[in-house]
């Protein structure tokens, strides 16, 4: 990182540099929270699909226990 933060100062002068820092900082923090709500889209999408799965058992229970 900081051979690439070197590199991009020689290149394009400090600012530049330091926004492109900040940048890639911004980038990090926004790929971390992208990944937790993935996470808890998929979580929320498996307990909806069990909830689905006990719902139809309960009914085949119903319909073919009965006398």
């Amino acid at each position: 990182m900081f051979g690439q933060l070197q590199q991009t100062e020689e290149l394009y002068g400090k600012h530049a540099a330091a926004l492109y820092a900040q940048a890639a900082d911004f980038n990090k923090t926004a790929r971390f929270y992208y990944m937790k709500a993935q996470d808890a889209y998929y979580l929320a999408n498996a307990q909806a699909s069990y909830d689905d799965w006990r719902r139809a058992r309960r009914q085949w229970d119903y319909f073919y226990r009965r006398k």
